[in-house]
């Protein structure tokens, strides 16, 4: 038993040591391994330092001496050129001044888009901010900055050393704003307006599906200010002519008016005013001729009367004046002291007549209400506005044709409308039965020249020939 167990305890030893043996071997192999590989890392770095003729300590510290030392590292690491942003049309442009933006020479083009500030429009563009502020304070004081609006072109020019040299933005056809670089180096800001010069132009014209749409014809088919002079048409109109019930096919008009040209380009920059204008239809042919600040009849009386036709320029009545009305939204019969006028939400409201403004503000059922005291007795009643105009406060006195609100639907109110109403004499009225009663007529001493103007006047509408249908 004891022999057996010595030979056990020598076998297990005789194992034991192999496997430290098998251990062994291979750490003593990997030991030569790295320092084969160190060996030769030093090889490689002695070459690359100490031998070669290019890269080697001695052959750097040679071509160091024989380069001005401001551009040594240059010389040893050149610096890939950084990429720039291209602009249209720009030509490609060596390296900027150090201090200058990273962008070429060139010019940009575009339009104001909805939503820009001026200080947006840079940026997008390209401008960084310190340049967006030097043109920004270039045009203080030339640019009201309220006057950008969408569709506004404009132009971004740089100069060879990539500064901005020039910025223009075209207010209008008429005004023009620049920021310019300067030989002093700062932008200076200028306002350029251009010279107009004022015309006379007849226009005529029969209606066949809207004012608008002859108006448009007649003055040439491609005229833009279309909309300002229907707007001046409806104006003149406003104390004899509903537009919306009044205006069938087959009326004729004929306006004598003033027009400003680009003295350049002879475009049309805007129409003026109405001298004279006629209208003949199924409601009666009427005129209207400038004289002074007014507009007056043939006979000098004045075209003003104690009311607008209406206090909105295009509508439909929807319902009348009834003192026994079933209420769409109530049902039940109801006296409606007034008149209501279907128009889309927002539409433009006017004071009916010169007064002063009694009441501002939310009113039940009858929504956000507007009420003005006028003259002679008379109060008028503006319901279900959507909003009221800006600026406007109880006491204020606001003329004739003011905006005093905008069509809606607040209150009790099936749709968007006007309520309109008239109180004369603490008495609720008809509007649409008001009598009305004219502005002040001409004075004596004016007589005389005011039938001279309108002897002109009259030869010109004559010859405004009109088509047929």
């Amino acid at each position: 038993m004891r022999r057996k167990t010595a030979r056990k305890k020598r076998a297990s030893q005789r194992r034991s040591g192999s496997v430290v043996a098998l251990g062994g071997a291979p750490a003593r192999r990997g030991g030569a391994w790295v320092a084969l590989v160190l060996g030769a890392l030093v090889l490689v770095n002695l070459y690359v330092f100490v031998w070669d003729k290019k890269t080697s300590v001695g052959a750097i510290m040679r071509i160091a001496s024989e380069q001005p030392s401001s551009s040594t590292s240059s010389a040893i690491l050149p610096a890939a050129p950084r990429p720039q942003p291209l602009l249209h049309g720009a030509p490609a442009q060596s390296p900027a001044k150090p201090g200058a933006p990273a962008a070429p020479q060139g010019s940009v083009d575009g339009k104001v888009q909805k939503g820009d500030t001026l200080g947006r429009l840079l940026k997008r563009n390209g401008l960084t901010a310190p340049e967006a502020d030097e043109v920004i304070r270039a045009l203080a004081g030339k640019l009201d900055f309220k006057q950008i609006r969408p569709g506004q072109a404009f132009r971004i020019e740089r100069g060879p050393d990539g500064h901005v040299r020039r910025f223009d933005l075209a207010i209008s056809k008429v005004l023009t704003v620049r920021a310019e670089r300067k030989q002093g180096g700062e932008l200076v800001g200028t306002a350029d307006a251009a010279k107009t010069r004022s015309e006379t132009a007849t226009i005529g014209g029969r209606i066949d599906s809207s004012l608008y749409a002859a108006l448009k014809t007649a003055a040439g088919g491609k005229d833009n200010n279309a909309a300002a002079l229907v707007d001046f048409f409806v104006d003149v109109f406003a104390y004899d002519l509903d537009f919306y019930n009044d205006t069938h096919d087959g009326d004729t008009f004929r306006v004598v008016v003033e027009k400003d040209l680009h003295s350049g380009t002879g475009e049309l920059i805007r129409y003026k005013r109405i001298l004279a204008a006629e209208y003949a239809g199924k409601a009666g042919t009427f005129r209207t001729f400038a004289f002074g600040t007014g507009y007056f009849n043939d006979q000098g009386e004045s075209s003003e009367k104690t009311l607008l036709k209406t206090p909105l320029k295009f509508q439909r009545v929807t319902s009348g004046f009834d003192h026994a009305r079933m209420h769409p939204i109530l049902h039940t019969t109801t006296a409606h002291l007034g008149v209501d006028y279907a128009a889309p939400t927002g539409t433009p409201v006017w004071a009916a007549a010169n007064g002063t403004l009694t009441f501002r503000a939310e009113a039940g059922g009858a929504g956000n209400l507007v009420m003005i005291k006028h003259d002679n007795g008379i109060e008028t009643h503006y319901m279900h506005l959507s909003r009221f105009a800006d600026g406007q406060k109880v006491g204020q006195r606001v003329a004739a044709k003011t905006v005093i609100g905008y069509v809606g639907t607040t209150g009790l109110s099936t749709g968007p409308h006007l309520h309109f109403g008239v109180k004369q004499n603490g008495v609720m009225i008809d509007p649409t039965k008001l009598v009305p009663m004219r502005g002040k007529a001409l004075a004596a001493h004016e007589r005389e020249a005011f039938r001279a103007e309108v002897a002109r006047l009259e030869e010109q509408l004559a010859s405004i020939k009109i088509p047929h249908p």
